[in-house]
């Protein structure tokens, strides 16, 4: 999946969607912190790490 030019890594994308709030909270995001987000997903490397990456976005400051 490609997002304001962007790919999303795979494992960024599956965790995102088995997560109803973790998708809610990032699609409220702007375009620039949605890219922050981005470029930290694609330095994760392990599915743990990423789906508990994404269990969190809402309690970080993103925004």
């Amino acid at each position: 999946m490609i997002m304001d030019n962007m790919e999303l890594p795979m494992n960024f994308n599956a965790a995102l969607s088995k997560n109803d709030t973790a998708m809610e909270y990032f699609s409220t995001l702007t375009p620039a912190h949605k890219r922050e987000i981005i470029a930290h997903a694609h330095s994760i490397r392990s599915k743990e790490e990423m789906e508990k990456f994404v269990s969190r976005l809402d309690q970080t400051l993103w925004i």
